[in-house]
């Protein structure tokens, strides 16, 4: 490559046009990089090309669009944006051609800018939303460069342009509220069971349906169960409207809901609520969902019900199981856990909801009002309500907290403190009641005091720990509406239970080498009633290498009854030591019951598939109360449509038989689609043709035969990269881009389209009519002009046709000499095999008689 020796090009590491792998070698031959100039740098100075270094047969290569630099096409592309040489996000960039014929130049819009963190109001001028304005005339000193060979755009942007955001801020302008669309969530789950004394059958179905109208999101949620003996029963758990209020970061409700029980325990209503979305705030500025953990004997059904509504009902293998995905949980309070097992026996305990204490930054608050009437499942009239609170950060180490309850006959004032100290984060707060009764007005007040600390150094974490004491006349809200309603039924209040104290604490301990000790519970005694209330969980756990054991213990009492005890000792390894990890396991347990029964289980489980979408397990089990012996199997299938599972037992004197199945519906605007996830925010990606490619970071999830897929679980207010994994998609289909960013509103559905090429995919052999190869580096058009790709070494040539592309032109200068027509034969489209065909490029009209048979390979994937 030549210069004069007054200038030099002006080489510059910058944007990235969509070069063909070809074109960029040809670019490397002549000794040009790619990217040679800044789009809005100065602009590069002529040169002239030695062929010299050149192939002899390309040597008349016509060059002259490269003696500026490396020419860019205006036009529409996906790019990785770097600001100030950190990746900030990755969207779609517009570059516009001026009309002076100097370099193009990258377009700025109002959501670039704002993705980037841009301070609008320091824009040297007004952003023009019709035209295309550049950076550098909108802020003095800021530049963006446009990398044609890796696909970015490198903007430097001064830091007394940006604003001073917190960590993970993501502007309000880009939340998207997603589009109209239906969706209906479920989950299913039947049993049979057959013991001595009769059979039992039992079918449970959760239901979660929605419609998002513009900025509205309608809610219905509810549960439907029947057993053999009892019948069906529907129940609605919530039926609302919802939409956010953006500039409050809050949400509006309208309908049946729940309140939060951050200050007052939860409440379910029927009215109006207006409160904070913490969801709303950036990461670094941001609740608590209840745990269940037990131990099931056999294949069981577990049934989770709060103030009488079943919440979840699903079967769990034996052993120790956990349930920590509870759909939606904003409930607090107590929650009933059955465990029925497959031999007709049940179990029963609480699990507790104690609320934390939240500080808040200083000027920073949170704040609820809820107006309407209960919803209580106890009670024969529901009762009014109104409720406010309201948090405020006073400075860095106190954050001030109150609020009020108002019902017919109950009034409650509650006003608290929360601090950090050294020892943890702390609130305390008093509650003052008064209700009227029949008997007179009960007045009462009740102290809590809330603990939360995570110790580092010696690895201990207490989640909550709180105590509370109320006076002998003090009710909450709950307690105060089921006793007014029995006064007005004519019952004996007197089995209403006043709690005195109780005292609930979760923990946990790191011992490093030695393992890891958790322990978790609560106590609680009444005013009016003997006896107390005891349930606590210990478990500890130590693994060595890959083999695990833990030691469960489980102590619970309800009044004056009994102390139960449970003991489980489980120890688990890998089959295949040598293995990935994914290798079936092998668990023993050994369980102890209150009446001193020992039982055994031994079991394999582990997952298959080469996205892990298969999963099955086998327990055999022997129970020393009765004497009797088990054998459990199950499985779980993980599809591209729905999620499903199926369990079978036997043991003396029972049979048991379960099937499952979960997933989500969603209905928009390019059809039905159906995913075997389910989730609150959701997204529908569409990639036309591309049927069968999978979505990254979902086992068994793929475009369905429309090109859509729904993707679940998106963090609402944040910005989520949602990808595709073209693997398993034709090979007549190529992808222009396979990953976007969307920062969703809560419980929207939003639409990401990806935009896909479709054509048959052939490798070409390409001759000219006298036998000699192809010039090297030489263009490829179709029939519309659209650049098709570049010839390579030995006149081979990869390119993706149209349909109904049936010639292609290839062109290394403009004269008529060096160019000429190649006719593409017909070919099977199956998409799985590359096509690799022998084709000559004639000249002139003589093309159509001297293209040479074609000799057709298949190039197996």
């Amino acid at each position: 490559m030549q210069t004069s020796s007054s200038s030099r090009l002006a080489l510059r590491a910058q944007p990235r046009f969509a070069l063909n792998p070809l074109t960029a070698l040809v670019l490397k031959v002549l000794a040009i990089a790619p990217g040679a100039w800044g789009i809005q740098g100065a602009l590069a100075q002529e040169v002239q090309f030695n062929d010299a270094f050149l192939p002899e047969d390309s040597r008349n290569l016509d060059l002259g669009k490269y003696q500026t630099g490396n020419p860019v096409t205006p036009g529409q592309y996906r790019a990785d944006v770097l600001l100030n040489g950190q990746l900030n996000s990755r969207q779609d960039i517009r570059i516009e051609a001026q009309p002076d014929g100097s370099k193009p130049v990258v377009c700025m819009d109002h959501g670039l800018l704002e993705r980037q963190g841009v301070d609008m109001s320091k824009l040297s001028e007004p952003l023009d939303t019709t035209g295309c304005v550049s950076l550098g005339s909108l802020i003095q000193g800021a530049s963006a460069s446009f990398s044609p060979e890796n696909q970015a755009l490198d903007l430097s942007i001064p830091q007394a342009a940006l604003k001073r955001n917190s960590r993970g801020y993501v502007s309000p302008e880009l939340w998207d509220r997603g589009v109209t669309a239906g969706m209906l969530s479920y989950t299913f789950n039947a049993n049979r069971n057959r013991t001595r004394t009769g059979d039992y059958d039992s079918a449970f179905m959760g239901l979660n349906a929605g419609l998002n109208l513009g900025d509205w999101r309608l809610r219905h949620n509810a549960s439907m169960s029947w057993q053999s003996r009892q019948g069906n029963k529907y129940q609605a758990l919530d039926t609302y409207a919802q939409r956010d209020v953006t500039a409050l970061k809050s949400q509006l409700t309208v309908g049946e809901s729940n309140t939060s029980g951050e200050i007052f325990d939860t409440l379910s209503f029927r009215g109006v609520q207006f409160a904070s979305d913490d969801r709303m705030l950036p990461d670094s500025m941001r609740g608590y969902a209840p745990v269940i953990r037990g131990i099931a004997r056999t294949n069981a059904r577990v049934t989770i019900r709060q103030a009488g509504n079943v919440l979840l009902e699903t079967t769990v293998a034996p052993g120790a199981f956990v349930i920590d995905d509870l759909y939606s949980t904003g409930y607090g309070g107590d929650l009933n856990v059955s465990v029925a097992e497959a031999d007709g026996t049940e179990q029963n305990f609480i699990v507790p909801y104690a609320s934390v204490s939240q500080l808040l930054r200083p000027g920073t608050s949170r704040f609820s009002f809820t107006a309407g009437e209960t919803r209580n499942n106890f009670v024969d009239q529901q009762a009014r309500v109104l409720q406010g609170t309201l948090q405020y950060g006073l400075n860095n180490t106190f954050t001030g907290f109150g609020g009020l309850q108002s019902s017919d006959h109950y009034t409650a004032l509650l006003t608290g403190l929360a601090f950090g100290t050294p020892i943890g984060a702390m609130a305390v707060d008093v509650t003052h009641a008064q209700t009227e009764l029949a008997a007179g007005t009960a007045k009462g007040q009740s102290m809590r005091v809330s603990y939360s600390k995570n110790v580092l150094s010696t690895g201990s974490n207490f989640s909550v720990a709180a105590y509370r004491f109320s006076t002998g006349d003090y009710l909450d809200f709950s307690n105060a509406v089921q006793l007014v309603d029995a006064e007005k039924n004519g019952w004996d209040t007197r089995m209403f239970g006043r709690p005195r104290s109780r005292l609930s604490i979760t923990a946990d301990q790191t011992l490093g080498p030695w393992g890891q000790v958790t322990l978790s519970g609560y106590a609680q005694n009444y005013w009016n009633q003997p006896g107390s209330d005891v349930q606590y969980q210990f478990s500890y756990s130590k693994q060595f290498n890959r083999v695990s054991f833990s030691v469960n213990a489980n102590r619970s009492r309800m009044g004056l009854g009994d102390m139960e005890n449970s003991f489980l000792l489980t120890m688990s390894m890998p089959l295949e030591f040598g293995g990935s990890g994914y290798g079936p396991q092998m668990t023993a347990q050994v369980g102890r019951d209150t009446r001193g029964n020992y039982s055994e289980q031994a079991g394999i489980s582990g997952t298959a598939g080469d996205d892990r979408q298969y999963g099955y397990g086998a327990t055999f089990g022997h129970d020393g109360g009765s004497n009797s012996k088990s054998v459990a199997l199950n499985g779980q299938y993980t599809g591209a449509r729905a999620m499903l599972s199926a369990a079978l037992g036997r043991g003396d004197g029972y049979t048991s038989a379960s099937m499952g199945a979960s997933g989500t519906l969603v209905a928009h605007a390019n059809g039905m689609t159906m995913t075997p996830y389910r989730g609150e925010t959701m997204a529908v990606i569409s990639a036309p043709g591309a049927q069968g490619a999978k979505v990254s970071g979902y086992p068994g999830l793929r475009l369905d035969a429309s090109g859509n897929a729904v993707v679940p679980y998106l963090r609402p207010y944040e910005l989520n990269e949602v990808a595709i994994d073209p693997i398993g998609s034709s090979l007549d289909v190529e992808f222009n881009e396979t990953s976007q960013q969307v920062a969703p509103r809560a419980g929207a559905v939003v639409h990401l389209k990806y935009t896909t090429n479709q054509g048959r995919a052939v490798l070409l052999n390409v001759r000219l009519d006298d036998g000699n190869s192809l010039p090297f580096g030489a263009g490829v058009t179709d029939g519309e002009g659209a650049t098709v790709g570049v010839v390579g070494q030995g006149g081979q040539l990869y390119a993706r046709i149209k349909p109904d592309t049936r010639q292609l032109l290839i062109n290394w200068g403009s004269k008529a000499h060096q160019q000429c027509a190649l006719v593409i034969p017909p070919g099977p489209g199956e998409g799985q095999q590359l096509q690799q065909l022998d084709a000559v490029c004639a000249a002139g009209k003589q093309v159509a008689d001297r293209v040479r048979p074609n000799t057709m390979q298949k190039v197996p994937l």
